[in-house]
């Protein structure tokens, strides 16, 4: 049996689950991701979201845009690579050694 999930249903999962839950835990730390299904990306549930994580939504219209035909990125994708990349690089290794030993 198939099940659609309406706009108003995904709010109220938002308010009702989701919020709850957020309140258990510290929320600079939290960060969500969903997909572009049309349920996601409505004006009302988007700015439910925006209005619970401000700056923390990765998503098709979100505060960081889910890149198209990805759909199984993770958070680490857009941000442990960079800020390895960053600490690795910080000294600038010149040699090959170097950078074995900054990794």
């Amino acid at each position: 049996m198939t099940v659609t999930v309406t706009s108003d249903q995904y709010c109220d999962m938002l308010q009702n689950v989701l919020r709850p839950k957020l309140d258990e835990l510290e929320e600079e730390y939290v960060w969500f991701q969903q997909d572009g299904a049309t349920v996601h990306t409505s004006c009302h549930s988007l700015s439910i979201l925006r209005e619970m994580l401000p700056s923390h939504l990765i998503s098709l219209c979100g505060d960081i845009g889910w890149p198209a035909r990805s759909p199984d990125l993770t958070p680490c994708d857009f941000f442990l690579w960079e800020y390895l990349i960053a600490k690795v690089y910080a000294h600038r290794p010149g040699t090959i050694e170097q950078l074995k030993e900054a990794i």
